[in-house]
């Protein structure tokens, strides 16, 4: 590697993603380039591991090509991250050691042209499961696939390696208890070095003049003019799902498609029925199965840079998109005992959006993130009895559209790990729900009314508990995520 002046400009680059993104001359895209070669770079990284910060060597390499052309996308193949990880950081406390590890990485690379750059996410890099060695640090190797990005203008195309942030799960050996919890950290490629990994030479094209200097626009969804950016000051709209980031925030760059990563998971809690005066209590849980990071954006928003990770997903209940039934019991009118069997039926899909600071809380030195969740839901009832006597209301009693459950947790991670809520690790998710008129009530008399007027109406409060995701492949030999128990 080539050695060059330290830039004392670049640490504050690389924290404040989107003001070099809005000026950013690429875009991802499709296509391929000849003539490759393999890249490689040792860099120097400091790791705030719970034991502090201890310095990790991380050697990368790539197969990328030599040269491209405008337009054509830059596709690096066969990314592999190595790096050894002191023997102490894999241990809650002394005595209680893993046999075995596995997780992902994420490096956040700035991405370099004509003096302009911006930050493309290398996410979701597997580490599969390694067995820890009989004495001394345990080496570890993180491999998937990366987003490409296509220079909109001649010039040297520089790839550099930015933050590094790791997750590990941990696992005992047979018969050894519980194995330490999830270790999650985060590390930062030292000053005083040259963090570049490869440049890629993009010629002028024959006859087309120079750049003017006003870099093109970065990628995303459609723009009127076809070119396929998110326009800088432009309201964020990102997903064609219903969650959409807060409407103060505007779009630097992306939408960037990810490899999503299939997971699944659990889910129990209430969800009031304010008419009623009572709960529902969904306490057999229901299956999550999601696709995590289906694609990353940047947001300008008033509190600074933030990332935007969309996920999606559906319930699975004996192959049905719904939540397992749950039984209700209500003083129906204030004096009237009324239990019922309550479904959950899912039409549509779950849209999950996070929106991520980009740089850590100065106190606490972690990242904070927001996710909220849309679900379409139809509720149906059925085996109604009132005041302990049946009430045939038919197979189709139900809400007469699907109600938009939105539901909001709130969590952070890095330092120390995850807390609160966070859509790996799970946690508390509460938010409200209008329930709709009911329709199709009743065989022998219309009980439509009757429904409506007990049950629908506005602000509902529901309060779900999430368990933690099994990361399907991550590791290899990922256990049955735990049943969450209903939380008040």
């Amino acid at each position: 590697m080539r050695t060059r002046t330290t830039d004392p400009r670049r640490p504050a680059r690389l924290a404040a993603v989107g003001a070099v993104a809005l000026v950013a001359g690429f875009m991802p895209g499709t296509g391929a380039a000849t003539d490759t070669r393999t890249a490689e770079a040792d860099v120097a990284y400091t790791c705030d591991l719970p034991s502090g910060a201890q310095p990790v060597p991380v050697h990368i390499t790539a197969e990328l090509p030599v040269t491209t052309s405008i337009g054509t996308a830059i596709r690096l193949r066969d990314v592999a991250l190595s790096f050894e990880l002191p023997r102490s950081a894999l241990s809650a406390s002394q005595g209680a050691e893993p046999a075995a590890v596995s997780g992902s990485a994420r490096v956040l690379t700035e991405v370099s042209q004509r003096g302009e750059s911006t930050v493309v996410p290398w996410q979701g890099l597997e580490i599969p499961e390694s067995s820890l060695p009989a004495a001394g640090d345990i080496a570890l190797r993180a491999t998937g696939e990366v987003p490409t990005v296509t220079p909109r203008s001649s010039g040297d195309v520089l790839f550099a390696l930015g933050q590094l942030d790791v997750g590990l799960a941990l696992r005992a050996a047979e018969g050894a208890g519980e194995a330490p919890p999830a270790l999650a950290f985060s590390c930062k490629a030292d000053p005083d070095q040259s963090a570049e990994l490869a440049t890629v030479t993009v010629p002028p094209q024959t006859g087309t003049p120079p750049p003017s200097g006003a870099a093109p626009e970065p990628s995303g969804g459609t723009t009127p003019d076809g070119a396929g950016g998110a326009k800088a000051g432009r309201p964020a709209a990102l997903s064609s799902g219903g969650v959409q980031p807060p409407p103060d925030c505007t779009v630097m760059t992306g939408p960037i498609p990810q490899v999503p990563k299939p997971a699944h998971g659990y889910m129990a809690g209430y969800s009031n029925v304010n008419k009623l005066a009572g709960a529902i209590k969904f306490s057999d849980p229901g299956h999550l199965r999601l696709n995590l990071n289906t694609s990353v954006s940047f947001l300008k928003c008033p509190t600074g840079v933030k990332s935007w990770l969309t996920t999606d997903g559906t319930l699975d209940y004996k192959g049905r998109a719904q939540m397992p039934p749950a039984a209700a019991t209500f003083l129906t009118f204030g004096f009237m005992p009324t239990t019922a069997k309550v479904e959950l039926l899912l039409e549509g899909r779950i849209d999950i959006g996070t929106l991520g600071d980009s740089a850590p809380d100065p106190e606490t030195k972690k990242y904070k993130e927001t996710t909220t969740a849309i679900a379409p839901v139809r509720a149906r009832l059925y085996d109604v009895e009132v005041n302990g006597e049946p009430l045939d209301v038919g197979p189709n009693c139900r809400s007469a559209s699907p109600m938009k459950l939105e539901l909001v947790g709130k969590g952070a991670s890095g330092a120390g790990g995850p807390e609160g809520y966070t859509v790996k690790t799970g946690g508390p998710l509460t938010g409200y729900a209008d329930v709709p008129p009911f329709t199709g009530c009743g065989v022998t008399e219309d009980l439509d009314n009757l429904f409506t007027a007990s049950v629908s109406g506005k602000g509902n409060y529901t309060k779900m508990m999430q368990s933690p995701l099994c990361v399907e492949g991550v590791p290899a030999n990922c256990p049955e995520p735990p049943k969450p128990k209903p939380e008040r």
